[in-house]
């Protein structure tokens, strides 16, 4: 029999710790129920669809967009390619020269956010790489199926006009934000990402793994 491929698991834990996107509602979980009142432990979550590892589905910013209950459950496993960005905190189109990655597939960027542990909270960092306008043209024209960082968005936070989102999402793009990548050497992978299932959800939490592939 051969052995199970490895699993790697490349989700923010979320906890009181994980940092929020500004503006957004912490992670909080609730006992109602306790052993020592109730022999038993129940607990209640609040959080933001947007809340660690998560992915963003068009409806996010565009309206009339797509939302999670649209995707079969098959899009949410598809074969990816991790790219290593070394130090850059702006990441450019140049990533992409002499790297391949099939119609459809994810690409996923390691930064220094996963070295620096940028994400690790409690606060969320006021600098952090991310994804340039003009990356965000490049994986459109080579279309790219998903884009994922570890970050917990694929741009800073100081454009209101969120260009990279709209780039991405308005060509059909999903985004996987919030990874951890430092223990994921660049290479050729399986991402499993799936979304909890709220049909009408803009966003969703996510426990992303991925698989070593040849």
């Amino acid at each position: 029999m051969q052995p199970a491929a490895t699993v790697i698991d490349i989700s923010l834990p979320l906890t009181p710790a994980t940092p929020p996107v500004p503006g957004d509602p912490a992670f909080s979980r609730r006992l109602f129920l306790t052993r020592a009142a109730d022999d038993c432990e129940a607990a209640a979550l609040s959080l933001s669809a947007h809340s660690g590892t998560h992915l963003d589905f068009p409806a996010h910013f565009l309206p009339n967009g797509r939302r999670a209950g649209d995707y079969p459950v098959e899009t949410f496993v598809r074969p990816a390619v991790v790219i290593d960005a070394g130090r850059a905190d702006r990441l450019g189109p140049e990533l992409l020269d002499d790297r391949t990655f099939a119609p459809g597939e994810a690409v996923l960027f390691r930064t220094d956010n996963s070295t620096a542990n940028r994400f690790a909270g409690p606060a969320f960092p006021e600098t952090f790489a991310a994804l340039t306008p003009d990356l965000a043209e490049a994986l459109v024209r080579r279309r790219a199926g998903l884009v994922g960082l570890d970050a917990c968005s694929v741009e800073p936070l100081n454009d209101p006009t969120y260009p990279v989102h709209h780039i991405l999402l308005e060509a059909g793009i999903l985004i996987l934000e919030g990874l951890v990548l430092g223990a994921v050497p660049a290479g050729r992978y399986t991402l499993v990402c799936l979304p909890l299932a709220i049909p009408e959800a803009e966003a969703s939490p996510v426990r992303a793994v991925v698989l070593p592939r040849r």
